[in-house]
């Protein structure tokens, strides 16, 4: 079986003390987990997801260029967002840049005042477009007005990250073109509605993540979330769906190539 873990801040788990950056590699591989995508989160943090992916371009590792909606977004930040795309499109690297995010709405922190998140999010809506990348997208007591900015752009290629919302709003979603990809919460006993979600999700529009350092799934729960724990998740969420986990594996595969491949078909097609 191969796994994949669509959503991990390796350099979060590394400061937090979830282990080293060996560790964390080795955990890959000894977990069976082929692929992974580093999620950045804010401008000090693109130049450590490029390079980690760099370096480990053989274990499988993508990364994403995102601002997430509690850092800073202001015009200096959107600035160096589209000068470090466009750096790395324009580069031998292009290939391993995933996304775009994460990026979105978060209205339970409220780090940042709603116009800048907004903006940002709109920001960053239009820099995926414009590099025909999926946009990754952060939604938290935010549905409503994320998806009234993805409506403006529908259809939309992308990944709600992390989703948290029951089976209406997975529906509305999913009408906009995205991905919905679950995090070990789906795990936790109370998380019902979220359950009823990932059950009914149409299997080629279904993805699995970590969101290392968090969310740790069960029987884990408690530790420091490592990438190499999604494959709980994955467990989890066969069961849940009544199917082997080894087809699963096989879903979530051909449903992150089938993001990777239309990038870089697009890609391919901008090319004089």
């Amino acid at each position: 079986m191969q796994y994949i873990d669509t959503h991990a801040h390796f350099d979060l788990c590394v400061d937090e003390g979830a282990g080293t950056e060996t560790d964390l590699i080795a955990g890959l591989e000894t977990s069976g987990i082929t692929r992974a995508v580093h999620v950045s989160i804010d401008v000090g943090g693109f130049y450590r997801a490029h390079e980690f992916a760099v370096r480990h371009r053989d274990r499988g590792i993508v990364f994403t260029l995102g601002i997430h909606p509690s850092s800073p977004a202001g015009k200096k930040e959107l600035d160096a967002i589209e000068r470090y795309t466009e750096k790395v499109m324009n580069s031998e690297e292009a290939s391993l840049l995933f996304g775009i995010g994460e990026t979105g709405l978060d209205y339970y922190r409220m780090r940042r005042p709603k116009d800048e998140q907004q903006n940002s999010f709109e920001h960053q809506i239009h820099l995926a477009l414009k590099h025909h990348l999926p946009v990754i997208v952060h939604s938290r007591d935010a549905s409503d007005d994320s998806l009234a900015i993805l409506k403006r752009y529908a259809p939309v290629r992308g990944i709600m990250h992390c989703f948290s919302e029951g089976a209406d709003y997975a529906k509305k979603f999913l009408d906009l073109g995205m991905y919905l990809s679950f995090a070990g919460n789906v795990s936790y006993k109370a998380a019902i509605t979220l359950q009823e979600s990932a059950s009914h999700v149409p299997a080629d529009r279904l993805l699995l993540e970590t969101d290392a350092p968090f969310l740790t799934p069960v029987p884990l729960r408690g530790k420091k979330n490592k990438p190499e724990y999604v494959i709980h998740t994955y467990r989890f969420v066969a069961a849940l769906r009544g199917i082997s986990e080894n087809e699963l594996c096989d879903q979530i595969l051909t449903n992150f190539h089938a993001l990777m491949h239309d990038s870089n078909q697009s890609r391919f097609r901008r090319q004089p």
